[in-house]
């Protein structure tokens, strides 16, 4: 699973629960494997401390995997969330990372700018 590749920890419990939790502890996702109730979630994710999540995301059992997955590999995703500051909830500004964005560079031995045109030969006034 990719968030193992990530760092995160993985616990599978005798209750029919495994949780995934990241390497800094502020942040997780637990799966009930064996559902007991419709109407509990089967996927429940979180940001944050557990007791006092600032975000969390629940999956019922009929959610399908591949969106589960879509949304776990966006937790892990490194490339960077483009939002201006008033996107951000005044709360949690202080947990960004602000970066400039930069163009991408060409690849290989494409030149940037075409090479100045060569000197052409002939009468001068």
């Amino acid at each position: 699973m990719p968030l193992l590749t990530r760092g995160w920890s993985h616990d599978v419990k005798t209750d029919g629960t495994q949780t995934f939790l990241t390497p800094e502890g502020l942040g997780g996702l637990r799966h009930r494997y064996a559902i007991r109730s419709s109407s509990e979630p089967a996927w429940r994710a979180w940001g944050g401390h557990p007791s006092e999540p600032h975000w969390t995301a629940r999956f019922s059992f009929g959610t399908p995997t591949t969106l589960v997955a879509a949304f776990t590999a966006s937790l892990i995703s490194t490339e960077p969330l483009h939002r201006t500051v008033q996107d951000v909830p005044v709360h949690t500004r202080s947990a960004l990372y602000i970066a400039t964005t930069t163009p991408k560079q060409p690849h290989g031995d494409t030149p940037v700018a075409p090479p100045p045109p060569a000197p052409v030969a002939g009468r001068t006034r």
